[in-house]
């Protein structure tokens, strides 16, 4: 009994000390965030997406990028885009860059990696949405045009309003404490303050899931299986990391916090993580969550959620097996 307990206090003093070393990376990029929501920016270029036509690609994954939302809060964003005009082309690119990369995403891999690993998750995130886009585009002639892709026609009306009849869409943002202090106050440094809070619970969540499982992993996995596929330079890691990873919901920030563990010497194993391996986990990890995809066979042509796992998984193969070619990084 007493070495269970101590098992279990090792665990807790582990995975509290990662967890505050990172802290502060996650509050940098949950404030950036926050000002972002405050400004309502990412909201002023969400509506001009819809008006820029052949450049809207490029803007949808632009936003992406800069967005806070994960893949989960995108997609209802995505369709109701797509029922205000937007075509299928930029709100895919949305869709697939969105989850990627985020501020707060930024600062924890730059944090936890360092800035090279930050910077090719960036850079995969703007080429992994350009490719869904345009990729999207191409096949629009083949059955993805706007008017194709839903399988019943959806009910006119504000995704945001209580009464909205479709379940999975309605939007319980009203009840935020955010904006439940805009209603009251309208003082934005408290509404601010009300986001910043938000995204703290949000995504603190998910980076302390990641470090869980990381410690647990390091615990009772043997060293050699971990080391064996995120360390290994051949293709087997690449090719089983992108299709492990598409049934798991698995948050940019979280694979960011898993991975801290295994490469930290101070705290882990001190593996170096090769370039394809830690591509296929970053990038193929959140891009395939399973609640998108329940959504997606809710709402959307069996042809259409085809389109996104396929775009998902050989985006994620070429970035992975294209920076394990590169003579750099």
């Amino acid at each position: 009994m007493e070495s269970v307990l101590q098992v279990i206090s090792e665990l807790g003093v582990g995975i509290w000390a990662e967890f505050i070393d990172i802290l502060p990376y996650l509050a940098i990029g949950v404030l950036l965030e926050a000002i972002i929501r405050t400004m309502k920016w990412h909201l002023k270029i969400r509506h001009a997406l819809t008006r820029f036509g052949g450049y809207a690609i490029i803007l949808g994954t632009l936003l992406g990028v800069v967005s806070p939302l994960c893949a989960c809060a995108t997609l209802p964003l995505v369709i109701s885009l797509l029922l205000a005009g937007l075509p299928l082309a930029p709100a895919m690119a949305l869709l697939v860059a969105s989850p990627l990369m985020s501020p707060a995403g930024y600062t924890l891999l730059n944090w936890e990696l360092g800035p090279v690993w930050a910077n090719a998750v960036l850079v995969s995130a703007v080429l992994f949405g350009l490719f869904a886009g345009y990729m999207t585009l191409f096949l629009r002639r083949y059955g993805f045009s706007e008017e194709l892709i839903f399988k019943n026609s959806l009910p006119e009306g504000d995704f945001h309003d209580p009464e909205y009849p479709v379940e999975e869409l309605r939007c319980d943002c009203g009840q935020q404490l955010s904006h439940r202090v805009n209603r009251c106050t309208h003082n934005k440094f408290l509404v601010f303050l009300a986001k910043f809070w938000e995204g703290m619970i949000k995504i603190g969540k998910f980076a302390l899931l990641g470090v869980v499982i990381e410690v647990l992993a390091i615990q009772f996995i043997p060293n050699e299986w971990v080391s064996g596929i995120l360390a290994g330079n051949g293709v087997l890691p690449i090719f089983g990391l992108a299709f492990a990873t598409i049934p798991l919901h698995l948050p940019q920030v979280t694979a960011a916090a898993m991975l801290y563990g295994f490469v930290s010497p101070e705290f882990g194993e001190g593996i170096t993580v090769s370039r394809g391996a830690g591509i296929a986990l970053l990038v193929g990890g959140p891009v395939t969550a399973l609640p998108v995809m329940g959504l997606f066979i809710a709402m959307f042509k069996k042809r259409v959620l085809a389109l996104y796992l396929g775009i998902c998984v050989s985006g994620t193969l070429i970035l992975a097996f294209s920076y394990r070619a590169l003579p750099f990084f």
